[in-house]
């Protein structure tokens, strides 16, 4: 049994979100996206995660 995460990576969200570098950085230090650092290089969120990150900016964004 896989018990592996599907991961998407750094580059993967730019090309989803349509955002640069940047507003991802900014994702994780000011709104808290989980991204996993195995390297300088090699950054991942997992999709349940992204998923969940979502919800709650979606959930925030009504609130206001």
């Amino acid at each position: 049994m896989n018990t592996l995460k599907e991961r998407i990576s750094k580059k993967e969200l730019m090309k989803m979100y349509n955002v640069d570098r940047s507003t991802i950085e900014s994702w994780i230090k000011e709104r808290g996206l989980p991204m996993i650092e195995i390297s300088s290089h090699k950054k991942y969120v997992r999709r349940e995660d992204l998923i969940e990150f979502e919800n709650k900016m979606m959930k925030n964004k009504i609130e206001l």
